[in-house]
């Protein structure tokens, strides 16, 4: 592995995301094809267009736009000439994503931070907020930089000491960590068996995130670990749930990242056209609305602390994964054309069932060849690296992100409604307001120039208003902007603009707040106290019983701002975001209770209790009978006694039960009887502090030689449990 961090930016060559058939893309193209001659043969239109937005009196009750949605891989750590860095962030792009390799800092059993305080400060003096990626295995814990450590514990230690020395050096830099990064691919997690990689991963993750919060905690700084950062979303089904729902990882997750690739080699080989990409990028099956949509609900139903409203991170996109000249993702026309409609699919997902817009945004990429926001303009637009002047798609993120333009950066909510929003033919729009004004957004991806669109701005709470209008193409290459004649109409303000073909056009009113028309507020609460310094309590009674023995766990007095919470009951389940809770343990034992809280900073406390369960005691023999008396009547007959509750047998089938690291093995408990009763409980634990639930047959990689017992422990609706193991030796 180069020394050099810029290596990595091939890595995509290798880690693409699959893609649909060519038959499939084919029917998408066909749907264009009444479209074709208004492609070629530009066109003027009188025909009447609206856009209406409604800015429900800017009450801040709409989808909130978080502060630093935009942000370009690669700011700062690519290439390090201050005014490169310099032309992006004066774009508004103040957020970046950067490498840090553990196989370059651990080369050597002494760590070198060399190269990465050399990025980190240059990432500090050009003001960056990066995402850093924790990447590679150092040589001491695998034969490769893709290989999965063979001593997970420690590569998580190796972790936790780059976040100590980021700390100290550069305190609050770097706040956002991922781990890994597309770990679903083979070529870029090296495990073979795809459910021996995610094993593989949600094992590496719980080692690593656990240690870094803790690191970061004792080092007084707040940080936030994220993933699983796939592309495949072919994959998101299995990938999110098991990183979300997993006791060992869910804790740690402060946001969920994925990368969001829609086109391929193939389609540059097939000669993809603007009409092609345009309709790929509005699929309802295939297009950006559509994959943030496969992604949400999987975050919102996650075990994570705070899961209705743990941010989303879209850490890569770009129109095209393939490192070569697609003759649309740099060109003057439809590069800013396709990264306008981009941004604004991103912020309409609200509008076609999100919860909320993400996170994050940040385009692949900064500078490199093919991907770029700087490179040499020329007749190849390949973004040569030679220099460094703006491309065509850098003036779409500075109309959206710039203080100078829309001013999307600094935040703001999302308006009530946008007509049209995103669509799959003629004219899409989106709008949205922030302390600057309030801004409507339309996207003409036709070859159609429509010349007196009606733009209504309605309940806009602004008066004393001035309006500006922006337009960007490749005419405009740099942002036109003059002023809007703003008309009042009832209930807000009208402007009529002219939207030429393969444009983006913006229209932007400010002026003085207004009180909206509601009824007078309510009188003002009292200043809510001071919360509470983070404190940890659990209260377990009693802590020492026969079996079965029921246990009621209280935690109801722990202090702080608390938006996480996880009580492990040490036998294999778990509640979350439950201050209270009773447990029934009915096989003898010790098992540790923890609680694991989280407060808003991400600050994480845990506390303790250990519960001691016996066996009942054998019933005392009952004593002899007296003497029978004289005969009586007999009565009639008792009914039969019911059955018995019997107890599950479980069976528990291992193979192989020996072999090297990585050694994957296959388990299956499915040949297990249920006693005549429903299960209710199945665990399989597999003797390295990991395990699954209600898992009949799984597989899982011991990636580290020793002795482990597998154990599956069931439990059925009659309340009895029962276990069996198999001990697997890897050498």
């Amino acid at each position: 592995m180069p020394s050099s961090p810029q290596i990595n930016l091939n890595q995509r060559e290798y880690s693409s995301p699959s893609k649909t058939s060519k038959f499939r893309r084919a029917l998408s193209r066909l749907a264009w094809l009444p479209l074709v001659p208004a492609m070629l043969f530009g066109s003027a239109s009188s025909q009447a267009q609206t856009v209406t937005a409604d800015f429900a009196y800017r009450s801040g009750s709409t989808p909130a736009i978080p502060s630093g949605l935009l942000g370009v891989g690669g700011s700062g750590n690519w290439f390090s000439q201050p005014a490169a860095v310099n032309t992006i962030t004066s774009a508004g792009l103040s957020e970046t994503r950067f490498w840090i390799l553990l196989q370059q800092v651990y080369a050597t059993p002494t760590p070198d931070f060399g190269v990465l305080d050399a990025q980190l400060k240059s990432i500090s003096a050009e003001g960056l907020h990066p995402i850093g990626v924790i990447m590679n295995t150092p040589p001491s814990l695998g034969s490769n930089a893709c290989s999965a450590p063979s001593d997970v514990t420690k590569w998580g230690q190796m972790t936790a000491a780059v976040v100590a020395h980021i700390n100290q050096n550069f305190p609050g830099v770097v706040q956002d960590y991922e781990i890994w990064n597309e770990p679903e691919l083979a070529t870029s997690l090296c495990v073979s068996d795809p459910t021996a990689r995610l094993n593989t991963y949600v094992s590496m993750f719980a080692s690593a995130a656990s240690a870094m919060h803790a690191q970061a905690q004792a080092d007084g700084q707040t940080i936030h670990t994220g993933g699983p950062v796939i592309s495949q979303m072919s994959q998101a089904s299995t990938w999110l749930p098991a990183l979300l729902n997993n006791p060992s990882t869910a804790p740690y997750v402060d946001f969920v990242s994925f990368h969001l690739y829609l086109t391929g080699q193939t389609d540059i080989n097939n000669g993809m056209t603007w009409p092609g990409l345009y309709a790929d990028t509005q699929s309802s099956t295939q297009g950006l609305i559509h994959f943030y949509k496969v992604i949400e609900p999987l975050v919102r139903a996650g075990k994570q602390p705070n899961a209705a409203s743990t941010p989303i991170y879209l850490s890569e996109y770009n129109s095209n994964w393939a490192f070569a000249v697609d003759h649309l993702r740099n060109d003057p026309t439809y590069g800013p054309l396709w990264n306008s409609l981009a941004i604004t699919d991103f912020l309409n997902v609200v509008y076609n069932g999100a919860t909320a817009v993400p996170s994050r945004l940040v385009y692949f990429n900064a500078i490199g060849n093919y991907f770029c926001l700087l490179g040499q303009w020329d007749a190849d637009m390949d973004c040569n690296t030679s220099r460094t002047d703006p491309y065509p798609q850098l003036y779409a993120f500075q109309l959206f992100a710039s203080p100078n333009y829309l001013n999307l950066q600094a935040g703001g909510h999302m308006a009530a409604s946008v007509t049209p929003a995103s669509t799959t033919s003629g004219l899409s729009a989106t709008a949205f307001y922030n302390d600057a004004a309030d801004n409507v957004v339309i996207i003409n991806p036709t070859s159609t120039s429509y010349n007196a669109v009606a733009v209504t701005l309605a309940n806009p709470g602004l008066t004393s208003v001035t309006g500006t209008s922006y337009l960007l193409n490749s005419d405009n290459s740099q942002i036109s902007t003059e002023s809007a004649v703003l008309t009042p109409v009832s209930g807000g303000y009208s402007a009529t603009v002219a939207v030429p073909a393969y444009s983006t056009v913006a229209v932007s009113m400010t002026g003085s707040p207004a009180p909206a028309p509601a009824p007078a507020p309510a009188p003002s609460p009292a200043p809510a106290p001071t919360p509470a310094a983070t404190t940890a309590v659990l209260n377990v009674t009693p802590t020492r019983g026969t079996a079965p023995l029921v246990v009621s766990i209280d935690s109801s007095a722990s202090q702080g701002n608390i938006v996480g919470r996880t009580i492990k009951l040490g036998d294999g389940t778990w509640v979350n975001m439950t201050p209270t809770t009773g447990h029934t343990y009915t096989t003898p034992g010790t098992y540790t209770v923890q609680l694991t809280v989280k407060d808003q900073s991400g600050k994480i406390m845990t506390a303790n209790g250990v519960v001691t369960v016996t066996a009942a005691p054998a019933p005392a023999p009952a004593p002899s009978p007296a003497p029978a008396p004289a005969p009586a009547p007999a009565p009639a007959p008792a009914p039969a006694p019911a059955p018995a509750p019997v107890a599950p047998v479980p069976v528990l089938n291992v193979t192989p039960k020996s072999g090297t690291h990585p050694l994957v093995v296959s388990i299956d408990a499915s040949a297990s009887q249920n006693g005549g009763s429903p299960i209710t409980g199945e665990t399989i634990s597999f003797g390295d502090g990991t395990w699954v639930n209600m898992t009949p047959t799984t597989t899982h990689t011991y990636t580290k030689a020793g002795t482990y017992t597998i154990q599956l422990t069931l439990k059925n609706r009659a309340g009895l449990s029962a276990t069996a193991s198999n001990v697997v030796t890897v050498n």
